[in-house]
């Protein structure tokens, strides 16, 4: 089977919309960090929500998105291009219930794509991508300022990246978001101004240039506690997950991982905070029994960040990464980077940021199937076995044209140097969306990305032109 690319996928006590700002965040090399708090919030239980479905005490929040896609060269490959048009359906639901104190979010998702026949195989082999979701979340807030959370999580997906991430995704929160602008985004997208209720934009898709990847089905089920704790200056996330990916194929070996994460974020005055975070990671891949099977990441870094002002919003970071094996293999090296952000008016806002993160491995390691966290976005993958250093950068722009329209644009550059090596590799994805709301509950989006592949090897340059259009439909 030819490569593929992985299909992508006011109402509540204040205490639990906080959550949502630190919730259960994956590892990225330039993750944006936001704001802590600056007072205790009220809590409660939630207010009236009319974009909602109520049933009893329940807030309901069902969607289903109709997606096409067309490329000349689908899983951005040199040779053995698949073009033509796939077409897919995603039914989504979030149902939420609140007293202000006990919280229960349940989400479940199912997205099928289909994608052209490969002409180099039989017409019967399609590529069908089949992937689903579903997450319980239960939050229990004895106090204002402590807030405990339970997540069980099962992911079914039928394509994997050719490497697995040394540190994985955690689960990412299903409830209300903040948005740096202080408006509340709900389980559906829909954007609310949470003074007037008042509906002021839809949520768009993030760029994404998933690695390239091949037809391995496997389910993934992760559980995961976490305990917040809230400052009138500051906030504090610890949490521990369990991971257990199990693949259909025999042939490739299942594996558990074990995932601490730390989140804190402290105000030094009126405009400068401080703030880290940190994840360690032990994976065990079955049998255990053969050495090297075993396998431990890190990454932790720390930073300072100012609050608006004026036009613009600056955070810079510095820190460590690492990996290890049970036979005593081990690379690492340091992480920094920033982001600056510009709000030319109140709708429009674009982010620029940097990250450098440099991996050294003793020569001759063995190659491993496991990859560093890298930021921007980049069909690249960066093993943990190799000597490199990897700059990534991004421009992100966001333009809330008024309730209807809402356009965003990305570019992102990821040059990845072989330390030792004259190889070298970048990557280019420049993506543009534009979406229309037509009434409240129906949003066409259109997208267009363009992802190249440049490298002084052998047979591995390659490009891909996207289009991509989706109406969804919210009941």
């Amino acid at each position: 089977m030819l490569c593929a690319k992985s299909n992508r996928i006011i109402g509540f006590a204040a205490l639990a919309v906080f959550s949502a700002l630190f919730a259960f965040g994956g590892v990225s090399a330039a993750r944006a960090q936001a704001e802590p708090p600056s007072s205790i919030p009220a809590g409660g239980p939630p207010g009236y929500d009319p974009n909602a479905i109520a049933f009893n005490s329940w807030l309901l929040y069902p969607s289903v998105n109709f997606l096409a896609e067309n490329s000349g060269n689908y899983f951005i490959t040199p040779q053995s291009k698949l073009s033509g048009w796939s077409y897919g359906v995603n039914p989504a639901l979030t149902a939420i219930w609140s007293n202000g104190i006990h919280t229960t979010t349940l989400y479940g998702n199912f997205s099928q794509l289909q994608y052209p026949p490969d002409n180099q195989v039989p017409q019967e082999s399609k590529i069908n991508s089949i992937s689903g979701e579903g997450t319980w979340t239960q939050q229990y807030s004895p106090l204002r300022d402590l807030n405990f959370t339970a997540v069980a999580d099962y992911q079914h997906q039928t394509l994997q990246a050719g490497l697995t991430s040394a540190i994985p995704q955690l689960t990412p929160f299903t409830g209300f978001i903040v948005l740096p602008d202080g408006n509340i985004q709900e389980p559906n997208g829909t954007i609310i101004n949470p003074t007037t209720g008042q509906v002021v934009g839809q949520a768009g898709g993030a760029a994404s240039a998933s690695p390239t990847s091949f037809f391995n089905p496997y389910d993934t089920f992760t559980g995961t506690a976490k305990i917040q704790k809230l400052f009138s200056y500051g906030i504090v996330d610890l949490s521990a997950s369990f991971q257990r990916t199990v693949y259909e194929n025999q042939g490739t070996a299942n594996f558990d991982n074990k995932t601490l994460s730390e989140d804190g974020a402290f105000w030094l005055g009126s405009v400068f905070y401080v703030y880290s975070n940190g994840q360690y990671n032990f994976r065990d891949t079955d049998p255990s029994s053969i050495p090297g099977n075993n396998t431990t990441a890190y990454r932790i870094i720390g930073g300072v960040g100012t609050r608006q002002f004026g036009l613009f919003r600056v955070s810079a970071y510095f820190g460590h990464q690492g990996s290890g094996t049970s036979g005593g293999q081990s690379s690492g090296g340091n992480v920094f980077g920033g982001a600056l952000t510009y709000y030319p008016t109140p709708a429009w806002t674009v982010s620029a940021t940097i990250d450098e993160t440099i991996n050294l491995s003793p020569s001759g390691a063995a190659p491993s199937n496991q990859a560093i966290g890298i930021g921007g976005i980049t069909p690249l993958q960066v093993s943990t076995s190799g000597s490199t250093q990897t700059t990534s950068t991004a421009l992100h722009a966001t333009d809330a044209i008024n309730a209807q329209w809402t356009a965003t644009g990305t570019f992102g550059f990821v040059h990845v140097e072989n330390i030792g090596s004259p190889i070298w590799q970048n990557s280019y994805v420049a993506d543009g969306q534009l979406s229309y709301q037509i009434w409240r509950n129906v949003t066409l989006t259109g997208e267009y990305q363009y992802s190249g592949i440049v490298s002084n090897a052998p047979q591995t340059s390659a490009v891909r032109n996207l289009i991509t259009m989706s109406a969804t439909y919210k009941f």
